[in-house]
This record gives structure tokens, sequence and C-alpha cells, in this order.
């Protein structure tokens, strides 16, 4: 029964529920169906809503249709009418316009109606002009004012051109007057001269007609008073002639110039048909005087020579002995004939007369020229002999001076082809023998220059040999020139070889340098691994090493290297060569030195940390950046907690001092050895002291040199430039240099 009352309990409840649940259903239904119908009231609401807009939006879009046709129609009326008005105002202004156009083109003459007909016509169209009545009103006023000023300058032009044509009539008139005033001048001066002309050629003829008969005087003043004439003719004819080029120069070029011209020209015609007349005249004057002065002068000559053999002719028999000839060769030739020529004389022209006077005269100046021309002969026979003489002695000196020239070519040739092989290729040589082969050409150098110079006093002799003897200008014009010029190619060659032994003499002495310094890095590397095998510190080297002396000496130096052991083997005379490079012109190492020489540089090649202990994990002193340079203090020491190698350094920018890695446990480098060497970018200066001002220059820096650093930077403080103390690596020079300058110009920068 329990049970029962139990379910039956249950059953009411659930019954209690489900009514309940029923009753909820039905509250939800009936709120869901108020809420469709508010939202159908309100559906409703907004569609009346939006009818009522639409029909007024509708109303108020008719009625803005109606204003705006009524607004088109109106405007539409108000653009007819002033289509209208304007179309009135352009024809009313065109029809003044064109009043105005005529007006622009107006002459003098109809000027005056134009403006008439404008002003009329503005008066007739003002009012129908309407708006544009001011703008064509201005165009009309400046219209007339251009069209009056236009026709006033047409007006004055015009006045102008009437006075310039009256004066050009006055002056052609003038010009008339004068051209035909200096022409008349012409014509009288012409014919003053012309009279003379014929009285010339009357002259010419006469000469002409002069025949043999007349005597030589009558013939000369003859020819000499017609050439009077017909020079004075000439010199008038010219003068005329100047008279008239001058008038014409006065007349102009116009006109009545030109109207004149052919006749002037005529008269320049006359005048140089009568100038060619009287030198017609003058050259037969000439010809006629000169043939009767030669025909006195060989009358003359044939009475001389009838006087001369009348002289000659002693016995008067009309003929000459052979004693007369005799004396005639003595008194007329200073000449005492042979008898061999004498006899073919005779036998040529005996009897000798008159006839043969001139012949017998002939034969013996012959016979005296070819005596003396034997003479001559036997006397240039003895200057060729001692020319040929003096030609060989100077030939074997030429000679003696082109063989010592050749020796010399050929002992300079061989040290050419060395020195070639010195410049080019043998790079392999040792710093000895390098130097030995240019000690060698050095001295085929000095023979070579020792035979120039033999072959140059040769040719001084030569030269002073053919001085002022021009029978060898051959000699001393070809051959002496062409020694001189062997002579100085042989010099220039033997200089530019002379720059191949000094090139070579440098890269020994940089050679050997390298090679020794080079050793001294062995020797380095060798005493800092001893150290880190030793555990001791530099001082503590130098201490072992000097036997606790404060310098360390040759012998010592020397022992101490032989106790590197395998790290450094030593050569007989390899340890005092080096003490001596390291040492420089001291006599022993002081302690200062030998810290300065094991000195060993890091270069950072990629970012790391120093730390103040040999652990990695110690405290951190700063970070270590690219490219930074650290000078080894201590170790290298192996970190036992991660297996790096761990170096105690001294940063040289800051002096910050700490334990950095060398190599990370993976390989990764973080410091390479170097940082200590530098490379010239910019030529500069090596100074003694670290003040620029205050120092002496050591020598020049060039570009590409390599330069390694002994002090890093410190500061020049009056010209506020950081420098380094450096050793260069090619001769060993050392000094102070620049790195920087103070506009920011690098000098120097690490390898």
């Amino acid at each position: 029964q329990q049970q029962q009352q139990q379910q039956r309990e249950q059953q009411q409840r659930e019954q209690q529920r489900q009514a309940a649940m029923r009753e909820q259903q039905e509250r939800e239904r009936q709120q869901r169906e108020a809420e469709r119908q508010r939202a159908l009231a309100e559906q409703e609401r907004r569609r009346k809503e939006e009818e009522e807009r639409r029909r007024k939006q509708a109303e108020e879009d008719r009625r803005r249709r109606e204003e705006e046709q009524a607004r088109r129609a109106a405007e539409a009326q108000r653009k007819r009418e002033e289509e209208e008005t304007r179309r009135r105002e352009q024809a009313a202004a065109l029809a003044v316009r064109k009043v105005i156009q005529r007006v622009r083109i107006a002459t003098p003459e109809n000027y005056d109606n134009l403006r008439a007909e404008l002003e009329e016509a503005q008066q007739k169209n003002l009012e129908a002009m309407g708006s544009q009545a001011d703008r064509v009103s201005h165009e009309a006023q400046q219209t007339l004012e251009q069209t009056q000023k236009r026709i006033d300058d047409i007006i004055r032009k015009r006045e102008e051109d009437e006075r310039r044509r009256v004066e050009e009539e006055q002056r052609k008139k003038e010009e008339a007057e004068k051209v035909e005033r200096l022409f008349k001048e012409m014509k009288e001066e012409f014919a003053q001269v012309e009279g003379k002309i014929t009285e010339g050629e009357e002259k010419g003829k006469a000469v002409q007609g002069l025949t043999a008969e007349m005597s030589t005087d009558e013939i000369i003043s003859t020819a000499e008073a017609a050439r009077a004439l017909a020079d004075e003719i000439k010199e008038a004819l010219t003068k005329a002639n100047d008279s008239i080029a001058a008038k014409q120069t006065e007349m102009g070029k116009n006109d009545a110039s030109w109207g004149v011209q052919r006749e002037v020209n005529e008269l320049y015609q006359k005048i140089s048909q009568g100038k060619r007349a009287m030198e017609s005249v003058i050259t037969h004057s000439s010809y006629a005087k000169d043939k009767a002065v030669r025909k006195a002068a060989a009358m003359k000559k044939i009475q001389e020579l009838k006087d001369d053999f009348a002289k000659h002719d002693s016995d008067s028999d009309g003929k000459l002995s052979r004693a007369e000839v005799v004396a005639f060769s003595r008194a007329q030739f200073e000449f005492d004939i042979s008898n061999e020529v004498l006899d073919k004389i005779m036998k040529s022209l005996e009897p000798v007369n008159f006839d043969k006077f001139r012949s017998l005269f002939q034969k013996v100046a012959i016979a005296k020229s070819e005596v003396r021309a034997r003479a001559i002969r036997a006397e240039e026979e003895k200057r060729k002999k001692e020319l040929e003489e003096r030609k060989q002695a100077v030939q074997k000196i030429v000679e003696e001076a082109a063989g010592l020239l050749t020796q010399a070519e050929s002992s300079l040739a061989s040290a050419e082809a060395d020195a070639r092989g010195l410049v080019r290729g043998e790079t392999d040589l040792s710093a000895e023998d390098l130097k030995a082969k240019a000690e060698a050409l050095e001295a085929a150098l000095t023979e070579a220059r020792a035979l120039v110079d033999q072959s140059t006093e040769k040719t001084k002799q030569a030269e002073e040999a053919c001085e002022g003897d021009s029978a060898l200008d051959g000699i001393a014009k070809s051959q002496l020139p062409r020694l001189k010029q062997r002579g100085t190619n042989v010099f220039e060659r033997a200089d530019k070889v002379a720059s191949a032994v000094d090139q070579a003499k440098e890269t020994a002495v940089k050679r050997a340098f390298a090679e020794t310094d080079k050793r001294r890095l062995e020797a380095v590397t060798a005493i800092r691994a001893k150290m880190s095998a030793d555990d001791k510190s530099p001082e503590q080297m130098f201490k072992d090493a000097a036997g606790g002396a404060s310098a360390l000496s040759k012998d010592k130096f020397v022992a101490f290297l032989g106790t590197l052991g395998e790290e450094f083997k030593v050569a007989d005379g390899e340890g005092e060569k080096l003490f001596a490079h390291i040492a420089g012109t001291e006599d022993e190492i002081s302690q200062e030195c030998f810290l300065e020489l094991i000195r060993l540089y890091y270069k950072c090649v990629k970012g790391t940390v120093m730390s103040e202990d040999v652990q990695i994990k110690s405290k951190s002193v700063r970070k270590i950046e690219l490219n930074e340079v650290l000078e080894a203090l201590e170790g290298p020491r192996k970190e036992e907690g991660v297996g790096v190698e761990r170096v105690k350094c001294k940063a040289v920018n800051d002096d910050a001092v700490g334990y950095v890695t060398i190599a990370g446990n993976q390989g990764t480098p973080f410091l390479v050895p170097g940082g200590n060497l530098h490379v010239c970018i910019k030529e500069t200066v090596m100074t003694d002291g670290l003040c620029v001002q205050e120092s002496k220059t050591v020598r020049r820096i060039v570009k590409g040199e390599v330069i390694e650093v002994l002090e890093f930077a410190k500061k020049d403080t009056d010209l506020d430039l950081k420098r380094v103390r450096g050793r260069a690596k090619s001769d060993g020079a050392s000094g102070w240099i620049t790195l920087c300058g103070n506009q920011g110009t690098a000098y120097l920068e690490v390898c």
C-alpha cells in the first residue's frame, strides 16, 4: 500500500508537472500570438506610413516638375529675348564695324569722308547696339586715332619722298656737271700729249732707218735723242694716266660717270697704245745704240791688236819670228815658253802675221794654262795623299772607338738578359743569391761604362782631328754622330739595367729582411709554445734566457734559441743573423725589446665576450667586436668545463683585460692570430716621433706597403690625429704613422 501510495503520489506529481507544462506552453503560445499581432499591426502602420510618404513624394515630384517646366519655359523665353536682343546688337555693331574696317584702310584722300560716315553710323546705331555700344565706340575711337596717326605718317612720308626726289634730282644734276667738267679736263690733258706721241713715233722710224754707212757717233746721238724723247713722252703719258685715274675716282660711281665710262676707257686705251709705241721706240733706240757701241768697241779692239802686233814685230817685217814670239810670251803672259811648245806653235801658225796674231795669243795662253794645270794637279795629288793619310789616321781612331762600343754593347746585351731574368721570374732565389747576381751585373755595367768612356775619348780625339778640316767633314758629319749616338744608347741601356740592378738589390734587401723576419715569427711562436709548456710568464722566460742579467747578449740569445727544441732549429750563423735583426744597432736585447718580440696578437673574426676568469660562466668584462685586436697576455689554456681553448688578453683600444675563447667546441673560430699587420691604403709618411710637428720624417710609406704595429693607436693632441708606431715589413724601417686624418681620411687599415 505504501508503494502504491508512492506510485499515486508520483502520478499526481507527474500530472501536476504536465499540467504546469501545458499552462506554460499556452502562455507562450498566447505570448507569441500577441507578438504576432503586434508585428502585424506595426507592419500595417509602416505600410500606411510608406503609402503616405509615397503619395506626398509623388505630389512633391509633380510640383517640382511643374515648377521646372515653368522655369524652363521662362528661361527659354528669356534666352529667346536675349538672343534677339543680341542679334539686333550684333547687327548694329556689325554695321558700325564695317565702316570701322573701311576707316582702317583709309587714304589721305578719303579719310575725312570715311570719318564722317563712321560718326553717322555710330549715331544711327547707338541705341540698337545696346551693351556693345561702349565696346564698339572704344574700337571706333581707337581706329580713328590709329588711322589718323597712319594718315599723318603717310603724309609725312610723301613729303619726305618729295624732298628726297628733289634732292636726288639736284644731286644728279650736280654729278652730271661735275662729270662733264672732269671729262673735259681729261680730254684736254690727253690732247696735250697726243701730238708728242706722233713726234716720238717719227723719231722711232728715223732710228729704224739708220744704216751701217753712218758714223758711229751719228748713230749713237740719233738713238739717244729718240730715247730721251720717248722717255719724256712716256713720263707725260704716265702723268696723264694718273691724272685721268684721279679724276675718274673723283667722278665717283653714278649714272653720269657710267655715261662717260666708254669714252674714258678709250682714253686709257690711247694712253696704253702711246706707251707701247714709246716702249718700241726705246727698244729700237737702245738696240741701235748698243750695236753702234759694240761696233766702236770692236774697231777699237782691232786697232789695239794692230798696235800690239806692231809693238812685238821689232823688225817691222809684218810677221813674228821665233824670238819675237818668245818675247811676246814673256811680255804679255810673263811666261817662258818651252822649245817644244814653241815648235808646235810655229809649225801650225808660221808665218805668224797679223791675221794669225789672235790665234798666237790663244795658243800661248793655252800653253801657259796647261803648265799651270800640271802644277796644280801635282799640288792636288800631294794634298790628296796628305788628306788620305789624315783620313786613315782618323778612321783608325774611329774604328778603335767603334770596337770599344761593340765590346760594351756585347757585355751590356748579356747584362740585359740577366737583368730581365732578375726582373721577371727569378723569385725563387734567396736574398744572398739575388744580391750576388745584382753585384755581378753591377760589375758588368761598370766594365761597359768604362769601355764607353774610352770610346768617348777616342771620339773626342777624332773630333779634334776633324775640326777645321773640311776634307774630313764626311767622317765628322756621318761616322762621329753615329758613334756618339751609339754611346748614348749604351749609357741609356746601362741606366735601364742599373735601374733593374737597383731594384734587384732593393728586392734582395727586402727579401733578406722578409726571410729573417719569417724566422723571427717562427722563433716567437716557438718561444710562446715553450712559455705555455713551462707555464712561465714573458718576464720569467727572459730571466731564464738572460741568466738573471738585465739584458740578453748575442751568445746567450743563440744559446736560448737552441733550447727551443724541435719547434725551432737554428742553422750555423742563423742565430747571429736573427740577433742582429732583432737588436738592430744595439749590442744586447733588453727585457723591453724581448717582451715586444714575443708579443702575440689576435684579431676577432666573430663577435664574442671577454670574461674575468678562464671559466666561460665567469663574470663578463665586455663584448668583443668584429675585427677588434687583442694582445695575448697568458695561455692559451683549456677550459675544462666545455673543453675550449681560452687566452688571457688585453684589448688594444681600451686596455680591457680578460679571457676570450679562441674557437668554439664545434670548431667555430672567434680569434685568429694577427691584427698587428696594417696595409697602407693612401700614401703617407713615417716620422720618428708621435707629434708630427715636432718630429722628423723617416721615409714615405707607399700604398700597398705592410706595416707591423709595435705600439697601437695614440693621439697626437696638437693635430688631433690617431697614430701607431710600426715597422715596415719591406725594410724594417720603424716610426710613427697616422692611422686616420682629422678630416676622416684613412691611411692604414688592418690586413
